[in-house]
């Protein structure tokens, strides 16, 4: 079983308009009203509700260890979950805090502005979820570290300990780089205990402080990192390893509709085909498949494809 720890929220779009309007006084003006030609969506969010939705797309069968609020959206974001056949015995429902919230303004060039209430996530702890559901884990993926205050470094620690013990694969990714980023000091003591770090190069640069890809990952090797995986977005991945060539699988020429979303189909994918057995790089082009898929769907993850959707798009692209 794959066990994901990761933010769960609702994702509101407003897009369909040219430019981000501006604050200029409490009544409509030409300046402060965007004309929106495509309507609101709600989505499925959060790091990992997202990357959870996706291995169970894939066929997967997964846990989720995440938070909601007894509302009106988290009952929608649990329904949304368990239709995907998504197991909640690690999801709790707060009755204190409401539903985690990302509100994204979304440009037609695909600039984004986002506004983001938390919810429970801050509060969330390793010990709000059953210990025998780590002891089930074929693979750990933790995500959303920044998003959950509660759970770094002490809790995550713990979780990587729990399923290492049962011989699980384990992944951390240092993203999103918002609020108190991770840095490199918060990762030495998850180091030991994982497997595939994993970031994209903006995440990459604020978690080290250093300007190229290749100084940040030599960083991180030689602070104890075993395979670090950079996301490059439509660019592809790049992996980075002790003692083997940087191997690097380009990107697929795809058009996007929406981005949300595709850094944890990438991850999720990614897990998913190296438990399947596919050798790395054979791993990272399903990956990529899989994340472009997604974006040009205009669901985001809820849009997710199954194995056999992701198979016939590498198929249609040589692979």
């Amino acid at each position: 079983m794959f066990i994901v720890i990761g933010t769960t929220t609702v994702d509101l779009f407003i897009s369909g308009f040219d430019k981000v309007p501006h604050f200029e006084h409490d009544e409509f003006s030409t300046s402060s009203l965007a004309w929106c030609s495509k309507p609101l969506k709600t989505t499925l969010g959060g790091n990992g509700a997202n990357s959870a939705y996706v291995l169970a797309a894939l066929g997967a069968q997964v846990a989720l260890c995440s938070a909601a609020g007894q509302d009106m959206l988290g009952d929608t974001v649990t329904g949304w979950l368990r239709e995907r056949g998504v197991v909640l015995d690690g999801f709790v429902r707060s009755r204190t805090h409401g539903t985690a919230t990302t509100t994204s303004l979304i440009d037609d060039r695909l600039n984004r502005i986002s506004f983001y209430h938390p919810g429970p996530l801050h509060d969330l702890h390793f010990e709000d979820s059953p210990l025998d559901l780590f002891r089930r884990a074929t693979t750990l993926l933790i995500t959303g570290c920044a998003l959950l205050p509660a759970m770094h470094p002490d809790g995550f620690r713990a979780a990587l300990s729990a399923v290492r013990e049962q011989g699980a694969a384990t992944a951390v990714d240092i993203g999103p780089a918002v609020g108190k980023p991770v840095a490199l000091a918060d990762l030495q003591p998850l180091l030991p205990l994982t497997d595939y770090l994993i970031a994209n190069v903006y995440e990459l640069a604020i978690c080290t402080g250093l300007e190229t890809v290749e100084a940040s990952a030599r960083c991180l090797l030689d602070a104890g990192a075993r395979t670090l995986i950079v996301k490059r977005g439509a660019d592809g991945a790049s992996v980075y390893r002790p003692d083997h060539e940087t191997l690097h699988v380009a990107g697929f020429p795809v058009k996007a509709e929406v981005t949300i979303g595709a850094g944890d189909t990438f991850n999720s994918s990614l897990l998913y085909a190296l438990s399947e057995g596919f050798d790395l790089e054979r791993a990272l082009a399903f990956a990529s498949a899989a994340a472009s898929i997604v974006v040009t769907g205009g669901r985001s993850v809820l849009g997710a494809p199954s194995r056999p959707q992701v198979e016939a798009f590498l198929r249609q692209h040589g692979f």
